[in-house]
């Protein structure tokens, strides 16, 4: 078998220059980013807010334990599928964050699992005054609180990553929230301004 010869050619600087600037503009881009994700995410955070706002309206009309439990009860089978499906998302979004170099906006998860670990918190006190309808108002008024500050927060990130990846807004709602999502030590959940 004859060996034919090796042919090197040297390429001018520019050329190199040129290379180098293509594989810089590469790994800035948006590789990994699923459009259909980031917007099934935000549609999923409009909809915790919206059983959030009919919720907080309902619990305002309160008027026996059975309503109490039947507006809860309606409340939490609209937003526990939605915040699941967030949470089932969320290590996606922060991914997603993170390659676009937003690390401080890697909270879209941990923010989900905050919304869960409300309404589960929720459900364990919620109408628990049999009589006395205050307090149930009370605890649903301040859960309406927490949940439309999450849910608020996540519309907000997701809004942000759909714009640094170049995608229309349409329906996606305003952006550009501060603040993120702390998982403090024994559990619970914060959101730190």
């Amino acid at each position: 078998m004859e060996r034919l010869p090796l042919k090197f050619r040297i390429l001018p600087v520019s050329a190199l220059v040129g290379s180098s600037l293509l594989l810089f503009a590469c790994g800035s881009s948006t590789t990994g980013i699923n459009s259909a994700e980031i917007q099934s995410f935000n549609i999923a955070a409009q909809g915790v807010s919206s059983a959030v706002a009919a919720y907080g309206t309902q619990a305002a009309s309160m008027t026996s334990a059975a309503t109490c439990a039947s507006a809860q009860t309606s409340y939490d089978s609209q937003a526990r599928p939605l915040t699941g499906q967030m949470q089932g998302m969320g290590a996606d979004m922060d991914a997603m964050m993170g390659s676009m170099k937003h690390m401080d906006a890697e909270d879209m998860g941990c923010s989900a699992n905050a919304m869960m670990a409300e309404l589960n918190r929720h459900q364990a006190v919620a109408c628990t005054s049999s009589t006395d309808m205050t307090p149930n108002k009370a605890e649903a008024q301040q859960h309406v609180a927490t949940m439309t500050q999450w849910a608020s927060h996540e519309m907000g990130r997701s809004h942000d990553l759909a714009s640094m990846a170049g995608m229309g807004m349409g329906s996606m709602g305003n952006g550009t929230t501060s603040g993120h999502c702390i998982h403090n030590a024994d559990g619970t959940y914060t959101f730190q301004p």
